[in-house]
């Protein structure tokens, strides 16, 4: 099995009595684009401090690329962008060539191509007078000096208006196809990083609830057709009488519910069947599960306890708030 790239292992921060992390044990495999999913004030921040080593942790360690000892080591093969923050008298070029010699990277031309990969390229004005999204694609340059193996983004779109959220997802897809780094981004936006990311991570007052799969995730969200009937036994016969013009796919039921997941265009003709067949047919109609609607369930609705309906972890001990 191939080393993960990072893991955390109980990963736990203190301040007083208020756990901002919670026995968090998160695993990024190599190549992931990992969204790190929870609200403001979740604990995304405070991770992302305690694995680059700006925040010590209360309890647990930070593995990466299977070094625990060295870990001071580790992190130099590490980018990361927190608040991006650079002299603001200085133009994109000059700020980066400053942070090469700060990190003993020799330049060799790839100041001009990050600044080119992220779209600043031929910029002169300095950084006081950028954007939020011309700063947050500095920041991401930054985080990239040195072709670092892992890049830690913390909310690279917050704030930024729709067309500066469709540059950064593309910057960072373009990074990412270009360079092969593994990347870590957090966002309280679900659908954002379901645009980008491979894997999930929810987090939830400082507690990590569940780790999923982009596919894992969609299976959870994807459209169903749901028949509310006198009998789901008949009505799973009726339909499946259809298989011979083509109706296929898993169904499910029980009571007076069936559940089909697949032809949900050919409700004309599963209608039809199920009359035919003598089922007497109350309610047919298509649902979803949206993501904004998958994250609020997960992590408990706004004063709920996190993971209702969905088996999670329960929160931290006392809530998180803590961090940005």
């Amino acid at each position: 099995m191939t080393q993960p790239a990072m893991q955390t292992r109980g990963l736990t921060k203190k301040y007083g009595e208020l756990f901002a992390l919670d026995a968090v044990s998160l695993t990024l495999r190599q190549g992931d684009v990992y969204g790190l999913v929870g609200r403001n004030g979740a604990g995304k921040t405070t991770f992302f401090k305690c694995v680059m080593g700006l925040a010590k942790p209360s309890a647990g360690e930070v593995e990466i690329g299977g070094e625990r000892a060295r870990l001071n080591a580790a992190r130099r093969r590490m980018g990361f962008m927190i608040n991006p923050s650079f002299f603001p008298y200085l133009n994109p070029y000059e700020n980066l060539k400053y942070l090469c010699r700060v990190r003993g990277t020799r330049d060799q031309g790839e100041v001009g191509r990050l600044l080119k990969l992220v779209g600043l390229d031929g910029v002169k004005k300095p950084f006081k007078a950028f954007s939020l999204g011309m700063k947050h694609r500095l920041g991401i340059a930054g985080a990239l000096l040195g072709n670092p193996s892992i890049v830690v983004l913390d909310e690279p779109v917050n704030g930024l208006d729709p067309q500066g959220i469709i540059d950064m997802r593309k910057v960072i897809k373009d990074v990412h196809a270009q360079t092969g780094a593994t990347f870590i981004i957090s966002s309280h936006i679900l659908s954002e990083l379901d645009l980008v990311a491979t894997r999930f991570g929810f987090i939830e007052q400082g507690v990590l609830l569940k780790e999923i799969t982009h596919t894992d995730l969609h299976e959870h969200t994807k459209k169903t057709l749901l028949i509310e009937v006198g009998d789901a036994g008949d009505a799973a016969k009726a339909i499946a009488a259809l298989k011979s013009i083509g109706i296929e796919g898993g169904v499910s039921g029980n009571g007076n519910r069936l559940v089909l997941d697949a032809h949900l265009d050919r409700t004309n003709e599963i209608a039809r069947a199920l009359i035919a067949g003598g089922v007497e047919l109350y309610g047919l109609h298509r649902q979803e599960t949206t993501l904004e609607e998958y994250f609020v369930r997960m992590v408990g609705g706004l004063g709920g306890k996190p993971g209702d309906g969905l088996g999670g972890k329960p929160g931290g001990k006392l809530g998180g708030g803590l961090d940005a």
